[in-house]
């Protein structure tokens, strides 16, 4: 479909709201993304098998006149595939030849840098288990989907409920407390494919990134960055949080708001591995069929122009024991 520019090329068109969207921000890549997605994991195929080994045998008792006992070592393979993305935009030249506002090719070109919200966009198809922009949602290494209480038939990490919690009913910053450390009590029963703990005393000095949907706002707010009042004496009150130097960065996204507004997800700041992963098979290529190029024969029977963009990327699972989802009800 050609870019309508019927409304743009009235004469004596005034151009002060020409950037009326070419002004909002909403196409750079968000920071916190880093922390709990890996962002630098290359690609040169079409799709890539990983691997890794599980476990290596702990100290057993060794029996004495006995010999040492032995246990082999088990491995993991999966799969992750890597798509075609793309956007075009078309107009005709005379409509941009008359374009009053002198925008149109500034304004096109947003779609191609739209690229960097990219990674975003799989992550949380990725934890949310959807196909909003991801054709099809890989699995785990255990095959297991991102959030499971079970994998492979057992309790996934060897905990109870695994990494999906059951929340404290209602979203306040009471109950939001009370899940988060009950989600760090939970890191702590992750066992490895051994049955030893997984993670280390040091979990509870590193940082966290907690993902909640945009409504919940104002109770995570109060839960981790409010200093409490005393009702009555107006005194403050210690934020837990904060009096035990745990670093909690909350990310709000509006992404969450369309499927729950009460569920929430905590991710390890400075995990062993990040729990998803951007598999950046080839970048952001841009293509522009103009006439004065006489580069396109589409281009020089119709005065179609366009600009184009397309790249190569994909995402997956890692095994995801940094990671928590907590499901509140109503």
């Amino acid at each position: 479909m050609r870019a309508n520019a019927s409304q743009v090329l009235a004469n004596g068109l005034r151009t002060e709201f020409w950037d009326t969207y070419a002004a909002v921000n909403n196409r750079v890549a968000d920071s916190r993304l880093s922390q709990v997605m890996n962002l630098s994991v290359g690609a040169d195929n079409r799709d890539h098998d990983f691997g890794y080994f599980e476990s290596s045998p702990h100290f057993d008792l060794w029996k004495r006149g006995g010999e040492i006992t032995s246990k082999a070592m088990d491995s993991v393979s999966f799969n992750v595939p890597v798509y075609e993305w793309g956007r075009r935009v078309p107009w005709l030249k005379w409509d941009k030849d008359d374009d009053r506002t002198d925008s149109l090719m500034d304004v096109a070109r947003q779609a191609g840098s739209s690229a960097a919200k990219l990674p975003e966009r799989m992550f949380f198809d990725l934890i949310q288990n959807q196909t909003t922009i991801l054709p099809a949602v890989p699995t785990a290494p255990d095959g297991a989907v991102m959030f499971a209480t079970t994998a492979g038939g057992s309790a996934r990490f060897g905990a109870t409920s695994g990494n999906l919690l059951t929340g404290t009913t209602g979203v306040n910053a009471v109950n939001i407390l009370s899940d988060f450390y009950t989600s760090l009590q939970q890191f702590m029963l992750f066992e490895d494919t051994e049955g030893q703990p997984l993670l280390g005393d040091d979990l509870m000095r590193q940082p966290f990134v907690i993902i909640h949907p945009v409504a919940s706002t104002e109770a995570f707010e109060e839960a981790f960055l409010q200093k409490q009042q005393d009702g009555g004496s107006q005194a403050s009150v210690s934020n837990v949080v904060a009096d035990t130097a745990k670093r909690v960065t909350l990310w709000p996204s509006p992404r969450l708001d369309s499927v729950d507004t009460r569920d929430w997800y905590i991710f390890l700041g400075a995990p062993p591995k990040e729990p998803t992963f951007f598999l950046d098979r080839e970048g952001v290529q841009e293509q522009t069929s103009l006439m004065e190029d006489n580069n396109s024969d589409l281009t020089r029977k119709s005065a179609e122009e366009s600009i184009q963009w397309y790249s190569r990327s994909g995402a997956g699972i890692a095994l995801p024991y940094g990671a928590i989802k907590v499901t509140v009800a109503s």
